[in-house]
């Protein structure tokens, strides 16, 4: 009864004409698999940094935007990166950043621009070993990956256009998976190790290596993993992990459109 009221209650701020959209949320707490973690909270400046104990902080190359209203995430008060023109995040080339067996990279996505190629997250410059990239290829959400034993990918569903959607990419050595909001749409089966072969390329959020096929939109709560997370993990929730923000013209999901509740 009292989840039922707290949607009502949820429903009724969302739509009354005077007030602007938000939401309560949850942030990603680091965890012993979390290799880098960005809450994207700054507001100012060009770093951005690494909720996790490894330290791998960003630099924002172009215009730094955060979304221009604050909201709560757990309580706390957060924000989401917007990339605007020609913005990337530069991590770098760290190899800690590929794990031998396992990955997740997840984030939270916003899309103003679904056509050709717009990366979400990758450590890719060209197809040798231990490269990745999360993104869209016309609005088909995908996630790459390039092992001992070749590249393939897992993807087929496409994103929604000005709407918040959680989009995850796992690899187990067995099997590559793409969740989107929790859900498992695509799985495709692919084997070998995933050490890097030559990564001289830099991990970067909203873009290849070589700056190309940059995203458009609000990003949030990225993060990477060295193990390949299951649903339980990744399913966002009123109860978990999760990051979004209402925009004042829109209400996109509506946390999933309270399917949870």
């Amino acid at each position: 009864m009292l989840r039922y009221l707290s949607a009502v209650a949820i429903l009724h701020l969302a739509f009354g004409a005077a007030l602007s959209y938000g939401a309560q949320g949850f942030e990603y707490a680091p965890d012993n698999h979390t290799l880098a973690l960005w809450h994207m909270n700054e507001g100012s400046g060009d770093i951005i940094g690494d909720a996790s104990p490894n330290g791998f902080d960003g630099l924002v190359e172009g215009t730094a935007n955060w979304g221009e209203e604050e909201w709560k995430k757990g309580g706390d008060t957060g924000k989401s990166f917007d990339f605007v023109g020609v913005t990337v995040i530069n991590v770098g080339p760290e190899d800690k950043l590929i794990t031998p067996d396992a990955i997740t990279v997840e984030a939270w996505v916003y899309p103003r621009d679904l056509g050709g190629w717009k990366l979400i997250c990758c450590h890719w410059g060209s197809a040798v070993v231990g490269s990745w990239h999360m993104g869209v290829e016309n609005g088909i959400a995908k996630f790459h990956i390039n092992t001992g034993d070749g590249t393939a990918f897992a993807g087929t569903q496409q994103l929604e256009l000005e709407e918040w959607q959680h989009v995850a990419g796992t690899y187990d050595t067995n099997t590559i998976k793409l969740y989107i909001d929790g859900q498992e749409v695509a799985s495709t089966n692919h084997g070998g190790d995933f050490a890097p072969g030559d990564p001289d390329f830099d991990v970067i959020i909203g873009s290849k290596a070589s700056r190309e096929f940059i995203w458009s939109g609000f990003m949030d709560e990225v993060r990477i993993s060295s193990v390949a997370r299951g649903p339980a993990e990744l399913s966002p929730n009123l109860e978990g992990p999760q990051a979004v923000e209402f925009g004042a013209q829109a209400l996109p999901t509506l946390w999933g459109k309270l399917r949870e509740l």
